[in-house]
């Protein structure tokens, strides 16, 4: 629903039966804000500092959500803080940049790490 519309009531003496008025939004609408990046796919994941082992690692399972705005120590701030804000409309500030850094440098998920100015 992209508009409110305000509910209707209407009294009908004699009916037994009861309904709630609600403002016509669904739990999950598609308003507000959401994870631009089309790797990580609104799926909050931690860097992984763990030892290589002399293994070659991807940017993502390297550095995972670091540099989006919206990456907080231990969650997707859109998945917690944003409910917790009451919707806050001041997180439309980052509209288009809700992404990791390294995919807003142009790496790929499984492109060997080589660029640590993350």
């Amino acid at each position: 629903m992209k508009d409110y519309e305000s509910p209707v009531v209407q009294v009908l003496e004699g009916a037994g039966e009861g309904v709630y008025a609600a403002s016509g939004a669904e739990a999950d609408s598609g308003a507000g804000p959401k994870c631009d990046s089309k790797y990580m796919k609104g799926t909050w994941q931690a860097p992984d500092y763990s030892d290589w082992a002399g293994t070659t690692r991807g940017y993502k399972q390297q550095f995972a959500c670091l540099g989006c705005p919206a990456n907080t120590a231990n969650g997707c701030g859109l998945q917690t803080h944003y409910v917790d804000s009451g919707n806050a409309s001041s997180y439309d500030t980052d509209n288009g940049n809700r992404k990791p850094s390294w995919e807003k440098k142009g790496y790929g998920p499984e492109d060997p790490v080589t660029d640590w100015n993350m």
